[in-house]
């Protein structure tokens, strides 16, 4: 290990990358309160005090980590966007990348997640931030006669938060797998807003991933 002071620039930002990987990895596989700093800084052969010089406490660190995975994501979903037939393309197609991601993340992530007040506090930015976005793109599904008119897609997306946060508050749902978790939310409200023809193609698209 290493007790030298942090270069700037490029080399700063290296390591800062380095250990955001790391860590992420490490809190998605064994959950956020049982990684430690110690934890974090022995993995990556580093130093405690060059570790706090990248990052002032673990919910610092967690909260870039949070932040950088948003980022991604974000960009992720544009692409996809850009590449996607239709909406309902789009929304199966995330569907089916959010079931292959979440294989090696512990329930106990998600259960530890509301006992970091700047995090949650991030969470709940975004969510609003995203809401008149993701509306007028879930309004197009009933153009493309997918989704029904009478859909309120407002109140849907409202309703979706409220149980990814209850999801997150909620310790007896651990039980479950985010992927059982994930289809029996998602996958029962598309279903409910569809058309025949909407529900025909979620339908088939399920079938596949299950097959």
């Amino acid at each position: 290990m290493t007790d030298s002071i942090l270069p700037h620039h490029t080399g700063r930002e290296d390591a800062r990358r380095q250990v955001l990987e790391t860590a992420s990895s490490l809190f998605r596989a064994r959950g956020i309160r049982s990684v430690t700093m110690d934890d974090i800084a022995r993995e990556l052969t580093m130093s405690k005090r060059t570790l706090y010089q990248l990052f002032s406490d673990k919910e610092d660190l967690l909260l870039a980590c949070i932040v950088k995975h948003d980022q991604e994501e974000q960009m992720r979903l544009r692409q996809q966007a850009r590449e996607s037939a239709d909406v309902l393309d789009f929304l199966l197609t995330n569907y089916s990348e959010k079931m292959r991601k979440c294989g090696g993340l512990t329930p106990q992530f998600v259960a530890d997640l509301p006992k970091y007040k700047r995090v949650m506090q991030y969470i709940a930015q975004k969510q609003a931030e995203q809401e008149d976005e993701a509306v007028d793109f879930l309004n197009r599904g009933k153009e493309a006669g997918y989704f029904r008119e009478e859909i309120n897609f407002r109140v849907v997306y409202r309703q979706m938060v409220a149980i990814v946060n209850n999801i997150i508050a909620d310790e007896e749902l651990l039980q479950y797998t985010h992927r059982e978790l994930v289809t029996n939310s998602v996958i029962v409200f598309l279903r409910g807003c569809a058309t025949a023809k909407g529900v025909a193609r979620i339908d088939e698209a399920v079938a596949q991933m299950n097959a």
